[in-house]
């Protein structure tokens, strides 16, 4: 006799894929580890700083189907495309000091003694002949013919206050930024921007300032 499968089954059989799909994806993001309960480099770029604030003092923590997809597929793109050994690097910078710290020094700290600690992780330094040069992958919806030609001005500062951390991490000063745009629309292709990095005294200055409005 054939099986004959209803409909109530087929139902809880695509439910229950889906479930163990997102259980997944939330494994592959607990891997890439925990934030440190610091300032983070993207506060410092985002396009509202008082939200950048608010998300600081009340965390929400909840995580609905387009928030996990989103984070998902970072996640893999960054830690499965390593372009050098020196690849998902985490920095911690302390403004008001001026010094850095190690994530693990952070990890031990109080609130008031991380009140202007600043922590970023460094997708990937390359060093081409003698120049040292910072790399982010950014993935984008290209579509229509659209492709990128510059850099987003809150990407360039994102890697220009990585500078920062990097030379009082590491004592290495890298003069220049690449964003390589990976266009989702189009199976990744690969759009390349290279640019000149600010100084890193001007870009301390700007975060100084970006700090005051926080």
């Amino acid at each position: 006799p054939s099986f004959s499968v209803d409909e109530i089954l087929k139902d809880r059989v695509a439910n229950y894929v889906v479930d163990a799909f997102h259980d997944a994806q939330e494994k592959t993001m607990a891997s890439s580890g925990k934030r440190l309960k610091t300032w983070h480099v993207s506060d410092f770029v985002s396009p509202c700083l008082r939200k950048a604030y608010y998300t600081r003092l009340y965390p929400d923590y909840q995580m609905d189907d387009q928030k996990r997809a989103v984070l998902y597929f970072g996640t893999i793109v960054h830690e499965h495309s390593k372009l050098s050994g020196f690849n998902e690097i985490t920095m911690c910078y302390d403004l008001g000091k001026d010094r850095a710290y190690t994530p693990q020094e952070v990890g031990q700290m109080d609130e008031e003694q991380k009140s202007d600690i600043i922590t970023g992780t460094l997708d990937d330094l390359i060093k081409v002949g003698d120049t040292y040069c910072i790399v982010d992958k950014k993935t984008y919806n290209g579509g229509y013919g659209f492709k990128k030609t510059t850099p987003d001005a809150s990407y360039k500062l994102q890697l220009e206050i990585y500078r920062v951390l990097l030379q009082h991490s590491y004592d290495i000063d890298a003069p220049l930024g690449c964003l390589l745009y990976l266009d989702k629309s189009k199976d990744l292709t690969e759009t390349p921007i290279v640019f000149e990095l600010e100084s890193v005294e001007n870009t301390k200055k700007k975060m100084i300032d970006i700090m005051n409005q926080l």
